[in-house]
């Protein structure tokens, strides 16, 4: 079968693998659909010391079982699924106490087992025991279905964050998580949603989205109309998607008293440190929250929202592109010419 395949920091091939063996404790999926992420991207350019090639890299995925072993249960032939792609050890005392996305023994689809930009993936022993399978139902589109995993990210970040029904939210970072940040956020419930971005075409590709205020950071003063949209308050919620230190060290500001700042998006190792205006945090009673990744309850719920017709996908995929085009997919992300890019191991 046709794979990417990661051999080492800045080497992706598409070249022809084995197709994955059907045993009696894993299930075989055949992949419909698989959107590229950052980390892809990470891979591409500089690696990930957890990635151990060579190894069949993506993992926001959706597919139908053509393969179910016979010591597994609750899965049958034909039946579409989406994973939660972080699969926990599940006796540490991060598992212990629900926590498996801070797993520190966690063995991720496409760092530890192989992943879904391929024709086929099987799904280990080690993954249906700590339930990172999802069903689709089929009201759930499979373009809709790829998206489940980096919206689950986004969801985790949104509940850390307190985000209820009638928030007024900013989003900082107006990239392909940026965007699902906001699509999710009124699915959620809240009453106005702002998102702020810098540079072309980013900013035409997310005026698309309906109901988000989008604000160019480079030419409209973002506090003012923060304060202009909120009656001088500032935002109940900011999310900073973009990797940042600016944007992180000014988003206190943007909240109002009470409010709560989500740092979302990661810093470079060795480029991390920041500066805070503790300050504003005492006296204004601040929540700053991180978010890391997510886990299958987050994805289930996703797939809930997406059945429930809450979340308006359609305008966060720009690119369709066939496997053995990865390299462009990826380069639209460099470039910043996108938001979410899907990729069809088989066609479409």
């Amino acid at each position: 079968m046709q794979a990417v395949v990661y051999h080492a920091p800045g080497d992706i091939r598409v070249e022809e693998r084995p197709e994955p063996t059907p045993a009696a404790d894993n299930l075989i999926v055949q992949v419909h659909a698989c959107a590229i992420c950052g980390t892809d991207l990470k891979l591409a350019t500089i690696g990930n010391p957890r990635c151990h090639p060579p190894r069949i890299i993506g993992h926001e995925m959706v597919g139908h079982i053509v393969h179910v072993g016979a010591d597994v249960c609750g899965f049958a032939l034909g039946q579409r699924i989406t994973l939660a792609t972080t699969v926990a050890c599940g006796n540490c005392p991060y598992c212990a106490r629900g926590l498996g996305n801070m797993c520190p023994n966690a063995m991720p689809i496409s760092y530890d087992f192989d992943g879904a930009f391929a024709q086929y993936v099987a799904i280990p022993p080690m993954a249906l025991a700590g339930g990172n399978v999802i069903p689709v139902p089929d009201s759930v589109p499979d373009d809709a279905a790829a998206l489940s995993e980096p919206l689950s990210c986004a969801i985790n970040a949104q509940e850390l964050a307190g985000l209820v029904a009638g928030d007024r939210v900013l989003i900082v970072g107006g990239g392909p998580l940026g965007a699902l940040h906001a699509e999710l956020a009124k699915a959620l419930g809240a009453a106005d949603v702002m998102i702020v971005q810098r540079s072309e075409p980013r900013l035409s590709l997310l005026r698309q989205l309906r109901d988000v205020r989008v604000i160019d950071g480079a030419a409209e003063d973002v506090a003012a109309v923060v304060r202009e949209r909120t009656e001088g308050l500032g935002a109940d919620v900011v999310i900073v998607c973009a990797p940042s230190r600016e944007a992180q060290e000014q988003s206190l500001a943007l909240a109002r008293k009470g409010g709560a700042v989500s740092l979302f998006a990661s810093l470079p190792k060795g480029a991390s440190d920041v500066t805070l205006d503790s300050r504003l945090i005492h006296y204004g009673e601040l929540r700053v929250v991180g978010a890391s990744d997510s886990r299958p309850e987050h994805v289930s719920r996703v797939v809930a929202l997406m059945a429930a017709g809450k979340i308006d996908w359609p305008r966060l995929i720009t690119h369709r592109l066939p496997l053995a085009e990865i390299h462009a997919g990826l380069q639209l992300m460099k470039e910043k010419q996108s938001l979410k890019v899907l990729v069809y191991p088989g066609g479409r």
